[in-house]
């Protein structure tokens, strides 16, 4: 939901603070109080064009901060892009200076336009008159329908990406096809070069280990010399027997000497074995005089090798097989051709399958659907509007993750002229109340939204406007409602009601809000229904009308 709302130095508001409340928010005010102008500010905020010069004075920067609180929604959406915010608060915040040059900011964190638009666009969403552009997309219908419906398309939507992924393995493969001799005789070049270096797991290893033998033969060979003489010189002086027979005589008498005995004893047979170890593994040493060029050769063909195929060294006897059992695939291209092609036609007939499935569902709970939305037309001041809901069937090439349904939704405001399009033949009134009235039939399955409505009860009183503001209503049971009004009856439904007006500073025309108390409500609300000069009539209406009679 949307907490919090601050506006600094944007066209008439030189500052606002709104604090709103999960479920009907409402504005009211004069025509020009600069109602439209908060929602536009949210907008921009959210990362909407920049479209005025905000009427800056030097220096003065144009601040609008919105504070929501992180749901699950915004929490997916956070994680799909991946933003880590650890606060239970997203805070966005847009700074436009007098150069019209601005910057976005997530819990003050610099970001971009496009990543606070997937953060929250699925979110809120703003009713205005001709900007329901979900009612000129089919796809919205289609999940409206589905929504409403309970279809499950998990299934269907599952074997969709099984189709796509064996369809596009045997589109790639056979795309191949008539290269395929050709690419056989590269990879046959290819693999002689690497018979000619037959390369062994690990050899290259051991090649750079011998070469570094190599390199310090001399060292090793002295290093050898010197241990072998001290070895010799330790056998021939018997330093170690003369220690334990003198240890021992001395344990003989004083027994206290017999734990160092023994001790020693120990000691000198682990010394001998380790000296003896040591002999037998310069004797196993035996310095192979191996032709250096030799190494340095073969080891300057793996190098070379590997820069050819674009792999460690190390992994040429692994790419040997990798090119053999492409070659091998190669020269198999038919039967695994056929083996893709038949995998992919079973995956289609599945997909098929669930879709019709799907399909008829669609299908039969439009019928019912639309026959709803028809009998509430007339309560939104659209008297002989009739909606229809048209199921054709996609070709293959345009089968998607949907299913197999083309839908076309068409609608008349008279009952002797031709269905078309919505938008060839609503208004922005019609198009506002009948998306609200869509919005409602699926408000038992929407949940934590924002809904922004500006106006979409203009021109509409009495029953029509009872209509709209119940609609509201419901709505906002289960989502945040912002919605600016000149209706009465919209009005009185709200759980929180502020008024704009303007007021003037000198030369300076700024836009002020109060929050409304119950009592200012009735003035509020009276004043929409019989204008500035309130009548004890209106007032006892407005009174009414908040008491829900």
């Amino acid at each position: 939901m949307l907490v919090s709302l601050e506006i600094r130095n944007f066209l008439l508001i030189k500052k606002l603070s709104i604090n709103l409340i999960k479920g009907f928010n409402t504005f009211t005010g004069e025509t020009g109080a600069g109602k439209s102008i908060i929602i536009d500010a949210l907008k921009l905020a959210l990362g909407g064009k920049n479209n005025s010069n905000h009427n800056l004075k030097d220096n003065e920067i144009t601040t609008i901060k919105a504070v929501f609180e992180i749901n699950q929604k915004i929490k997916n959406n956070l994680d799909s892009l991946n933003i880590e915010i650890e606060d239970d608060y997203l805070i966005v915040e847009r700074q436009i200076d007098t150069n019209q040059k601005s910057k976005i900011l997530l819990n003050n964190q610099i970001t971009s336009l496009t990543a606070v638009k997937k953060t929250l666009g699925n979110i809120i969403e703003f009713q205005e008159n001709y900007e329901q552009q979900e009612l000129y997309n089919n796809k919205y219908f289609l999940d409206f329908i589905d929504k409403t419906g309970s279809i499950d398309t998990s299934v269907l939507k599952e074997k969709f990406k099984i189709l796509k992924n064996s369809k596009d393995e045997y589109i790639n493969h056979s795309l191949n096809e008539k290269n395929i001799q050709e690419k056989i005789e590269i990879l046959s070049s290819k693999i002689k070069k690497i018979k000619l270096l037959n390369p062994k797991k690990n050899e290259y290893q051991k090649l750079s280990d011998q070469r570094n033998l190599n390199k310090n033969s001399k060292k090793i060979a002295d290093l050898t010399t010197e241990l072998k003489n001290l070895i010799n010189s330790f056998n021939n002086n018997g330093l170690l027997t003369d220690i334990e027979k003198n240890i021992n005589k001395l344990a003989e008498f004083d027994k206290s000497y017999e734990d160092l005995s023994s001790k020693f004893s120990s000691s000198a047979l682990e010394i001998t074995e380790f000296i003896n170890d040591l002999d037998n593994t310069f004797e196993k040493f035996d310095f192979n005089e191996i032709d250096f060029n030799d190494v340095e050769d073969r080891i300057y063909q793996y190098q070379q090798l590997s820069k050819f195929f674009d792999v460690d060294p190390d992994k040429l006897s692994e790419k040997y097989e990798e090119v053999e059992e492409e070659i091998n695939l190669l020269q198999n291209f038919d039967k695994e051709k056929n083996k893709k092609y038949k995998k992919y036609q079973d995956d289609l007939g599945l997909f098929i399958q669930e879709a019709e499935k799907i399909s008829s569902l669609r299908r039969k709970h439009s019928i019912n659907l639309s026959k709803k939305i028809n009998l509430e037309l007339p309560e939104m001041n659209i008297e002989q509007g009739e909606l229809l809901f048209e199921f054709l069937k996609l070709s293959e090439d345009n089968f998607n993750i949907d299913g197999i349904d083309e839908l076309e939704v068409k609608f008349r405001t008279n009952k002797k002229a031709d269905f078309s399009s919505i938008k060839k033949v609503a208004s922005g009134g019609e198009l506002s109340r009948l998306l609200l009235i869509i919005k409602s039939l699926s408000a038992d399955f929407d949940n934590d939204l924002i809904l922004i409505f500006d106006e979409v009860d203009s021109g509409l009183s009495g029953k029509i406007a009872s209509n709209v503001s119940e609609k509201i209503m419901k709505l906002s049971k289960n989502n945040q409602i912002i919605a600016i009004t000149h209706s009465a009856q919209v009005a009185s439904k709200a759980d929180k009601h502020w008024k704009i007006f303007k007021e003037i500073k000198g030369e300076n025309l700024e836009s002020k809000l109060i929050e409304l108390s119950d009592k200012d409500r009735i003035l509020e609300i009276a004043t929409l229904i019989s204008g500035a000069k309130i009548t004890d009539e209106s007032k006892k209406v407005a009174s009414n009308l908040l008491k829900g009679s």
